[in-house]
């Protein structure tokens, strides 16, 4: 007769069980989540980088270019194209296409940067939300034991931490006798 008094025991503690691995499982899946949005943050971020070297380069021929059309255009007016302004022209052409090829590959680097920021707060993520699920799932295990052990120390009239678990304390304490009601007792 005494294994019936732990059934209420066994069933808080499967319930604990379940109710942990339940929130186990979903802070697993929130974590997958968040690895999936950093892994794709990071995918982002190389991009980025050859996006910016690419757009770049491109920049790099288009000055190759303006060069060519300014030499062409100084030669077709007579001018010597490597000496006096014409080359002076030409080098201050070069040096603010390169500027400009720079500061395109800057842009992207700090793209780029946001992108691996978000990937590394991604992954803190889910390293947070497993541990959270495995802390979930042991509190309720423990908790699912307390509540079996409380049902069955308390059903027995005694608390789970000594002494005996009766209502008397309440009607003591407002000064009256069980037979009244709590409206009763304070008139």
């Amino acid at each position: 007769m005494c294994w019936l008094a732990l059934i209420p025991v066994a069933m808080a503690v499967v319930g604990g069980i379940q109710q942990g691995n339940a929130q186990d499982a979903a802070a697993q899946s929130a974590a997958r989540d968040a690895r999936t949005n950093a892994t794709y943050a990071n995918d982002a971020a190389n991009d980025a980088l050859a996006r910016g070297r690419y757009d770049a380069d491109l920049q790099r021929i288009r000055t190759g270019q303006n060069i060519g059309t300014q030499r062409a255009a100084m030669a077709a007016n007579g001018g010597l194209v490597d000496q006096g302004s014409n080359a002076t022209l030409q080098e201050d052409t070069a040096a603010l296409g390169e500027l400009d090829a720079l500061t395109i590959q800057n842009n992207a680097a700090r793209e780029a940067y946001g992108y691996k920021v978000q990937a590394a707060q991604g992954f803190s993520n889910a390293n947070q939300l497993v541990l959270q699920g495995q802390t979930a799932k042991q509190n309720s295990l423990l908790g699912g034991v307390i509540k079996g052990a409380g049902s069955f120390f308390g059903g027995g009239g005694m608390s789970m931490f000594g002494g005996a678990s009766t209502g008397a304390g309440t009607s003591a304490a407002l000064g009256g006798s069980s037979l009244l009601n709590n409206n009763q007792a304070y008139a």
